[in-house]
């Protein structure tokens, strides 16, 4: 279950990576959106590690086994 772009083939953990930074860059955006980022002692860290879970998340619910 490949991904096909210009006849290149991805992995689909890379797609699973994207979608997380993405979802994570967005809680990110709302989180200093709502001034809430002040309490995080090492935002690019949070950042680093709200990726890897986010990430997560999307192999969980939409990536087959």
């Amino acid at each position: 279950m490949e991904l096909s772009l210009g006849g290149v083939y991805f992995p689909p953990i890379l797609l699973a990576i994207l979608l997380g930074t993405l979802l994570s860059g967005v809680i990110m955006f709302f989180l200093k959106w709502r001034n809430y980022v002040h309490y995080i002692w090492n935002p690019p860290l949070f950042f680093l590690s709200l990726t890897i879970i986010c990430t997560w998340v999307v192999i969980l619910l939409f990536i087959p086994v």
